[in-house]
């Protein structure tokens, strides 16, 4: 790995140390900044039932993976396990249903990485259901290479060589596209503070958790709640996840509308 610092070999190698320490049965090693979408850097150790998955992460999606949040907040660096950095009721979301136990995933540990220009690498290290999650003495030996992983990793994309390689306007447009469709979603059908508490639904706070964040009262989170369903005419956070991921497609090539507003005016009626 370290004889691949600098090299386009080196996120190859970089999965094949990490799985040379400890049994893992997927992976993959991605790229987040404010700038533009998550870019996957590596992905031959991902499973094929699992890159579809990937696919329709990159389509909008990774708005609402705490992954990505604590990457470009830079919140947390390290070995994380996902309920370290994952709001309360991230396991109940239906981003969690969608993006993890569709495939069978028991545990998933990363490696955050900082990077001195902004955002950092994620690299992802995934357990299925049938070998169980990483036990204490798996966690002990990844968190005893840590300090090598994210060295040789921070100086395979040392400053402005992740720009200068991966750097798309196209991609950074969209992503921008991507997060207004986010930010204005519902704007058109919620108030304000309903789309501030739709969008921390959808990235799996619990009522006393958006409590918290907007400084109301749970009581409020669940009038605000009842709003949203009776306003969307949906009964689930299944049913508010789906419309997120249609408006979401919608965002692509969008001047401006809501495109929530515009998903519902192309549904057929029932």
């Amino acid at each position: 790995m370290i004889k691949a610092i600098g090299l386009a070999d080196f996120p190859r190698q970089l999965l094949t140390s990490i799985f040379a320490a400890v049994e893992i049965d997927s992976a993959f090693v991605v790229a987040h900044s404010l700038a533009q979408r998550p870019v996957i850097l590596e992905d031959e150790r991902v499973r094929a039932e699992r890159r579809d998955e990937v696919l329709r992460y990159l389509a909008g999606p990774y708005l609402l993976d705490p992954v990505h949040l604590a990457c470009i907040e830079g919140r947390r660096q390290g070995l994380v396990r996902l309920q370290d950095i994952a709001p309360d009721h991230f396991h109940e979301s239906e981003y969690y249903r969608s993006f993890y136990v569709s495939h069978g995933l028991a545990d998933e540990v990363n490696y955050l990485i900082r990077l001195e220009e902004g955002g950092g690498i994620a690299v992802s290290l995934g357990r299925l259901a049938e070998h169980g999650p990483f036990d204490a003495a798996e966690l002990e030996a990844l968190e005893s290479i840590e300090p090598i992983v994210s060295a040789a990793a921070q100086r395979h994309w040392a400053e402005g060589t992740l720009a200068a390689e991966y750097n798309d306007a196209p991609s950074q447009a969209l992503h921008a596209q991507l997060e207004r469709a986010f930010d204005d979603f519902g704007r058109s059908v919620l108030t304000e503070r309903e789309g501030e508490v739709a969008r921390l639904i959808l990235r799996g706070h619990s009522s006393k958790s958006i409590a918290r964040a907007l400084d109301i009262t749970p009581d409020t989170v669940r009038v605000h709640r009842k709003n949203i369903h009776t306003k969307l005419n949906i009964g689930s956070q299944g049913e508010l996840f789906s419309l997120f991921i249609n408006a979401i497609a919608c965002a692509r090539g969008n001047s401006g509308e809501d495109p929530l507003q515009v998903y519902l005016s192309r549904r057929t009626p029932i």
